[in-house]
Order: structure tokens, then C-alpha cells, then sequence
């Protein structure tokens, strides 16, 4: 594996800091965190990493429309089979995202925001 496709897999400390951010609720700081690989990169999956973030700061102000959309451009991202490789699991994320999505009419956004899986990230 390259340098480049080490880098834009995520495994350095921005990944760290998107599962801190993740972890206490802080969505559109995580969003943050990794929009600087991800502008170099352009890697599919750090970009859904973004957009699921997205999607949860979404919840937290009530727009279900845009949390909607944004899961659904999430999920083809973490599941693009040309990903680079990744600290945070990907396909797992993409799994609850569409559990999440089919969850948006019935479940308060709390509820989903309080359910996510805790991420991990060397």
C-alpha cells in the first residue's frame, strides 16, 4: 500500500478525533475533522464518514429531510467497494446507517442519536 492510500484509508489521529467528536454527540465537529483528508484524498469512504456525521448534526436540529438524504449518500459511500482502508469499519457504519434510515419515521432523533454504536480508532 502507498503513503497516499494510507493516508486517504484514515488511520491517523483525525480518524481518533472524528470517534471522540462521534462519541460526545459533537456531529458537525467530526464532520470537520476529516474534510482536510478527505480534500486531498477524495477516498469515498472518508466522505461517508463525513455524510453520516452530517446526518447525525441533521438529527440533532430536527431536519429529518436533509438527516434523510444524507444517510442515503452515506451508505453508497461507506459501502464502495474502492474505499481505501480504515481504522473505522465502514461496512458496520453503513449497516446501522441503513437501519437508521429506516428508523427515521418511527424513532425520535434522540433516540437514534442516543442508540449509535461507540467508535474505536487506533
Amino acid at each position: 500500500m502507498s503513503d497516499d492510500q494510507r493516508d486517504a484509508g484514515g488511520s491517523g489521529d483525525d480518524l481518533a478525533r472524528f470517534a471522540e467528536c462521534w462519541n460526545s454527540e459533537r456531529f458537525f465537529d467530526a464532520h470537520e475533522t476529516l474534510e482536510p483528508r478527505w480534500i486531498k484524498s477524495r477516498d469515498r469512504g472518508l466522505r461517508g464518514l463525513i455524510q453520516l456525521a452530517a446526518a447525525f448534526h441533521h438529527l440533532q436540529r430536527g431536519n429529518i429531510v436533509g438527516a434523510r438524504t444524507t444517510l442515503e449518500r452515506a451508505i453508497l459511500r461507506l459501502t464502495h467497494p474502492d474505499n481505501a482502508p480504515c481504522a473505522i469499519d465502514q461496512a458496520a457504519l453503513a449497516r446501522y446507517a441503513s437501519r437508521v434510515l429506516a428508523a427515521l419515521d418511527t424513532t425520535t432523533p434522540a433516540d437514534i442519536i442516543g442508540s449509535r454504536p461507540r467508535l474505536l480508532a487506533s
